[in-house]
């Protein structure tokens, strides 16, 4: 797919003012589309034209190191902050440990008292239970 410029990209990238490409695009030397031209125009035009020139890609490379190393320098993890969520997790641990004891204690007395209906009614009564 061939990449739009606009028309300050691609005069930086051939190294000449924008006037210059506005006026060979007046001229019809160069299309344009919407403002912007296409590298292939561009290179039609000046063959010697380098998509690395226009500053862009390097700039865009620097943002990306300095990003790449604010995030490196972030990630460092709190210890304070790690000791609190652990504190956090063992007392959410505790009470959920505490609450499926209850459910057990809940579960054997029913079930007790299950067997001891069961023990208590007629045959009929004891299969449906």
């Amino acid at each position: 797919m061939d990449r739009l410029l606009s028309l300050s990209q691609a005069a930086r990238m051939v190294g000449v003012p924008r006037h210059l490409l506005q006026q060979h695009i007046q001229e019809g030397v160069i299309e344009a589309f919407e403002g912007h031209i296409r590298m292939s125009e561009l290179q039609k035009a000046y063959p010697d034209a380098n998509p690395d020139r226009s500053g862009m890609v390097e700039k865009v490379k620097r943002i990306r190191e300095a990003a790449s190393m604010k995030a490196n320098r972030d990630f460092k993890p709190n210890v304070d902050h790690l000791c609190t969520e652990l504190q956090r997790a063992r007392v959410e641990i505790e009470r959920l440990q505490e609450e499926v004891a209850g459910y057990r204690r809940f579960a054997a007395e029913t079930e007790e008292r299950l067997l001891g209906l069961q023990e208590q009614c007629d045959a009929r009564q004891a299969m449906m239970l």
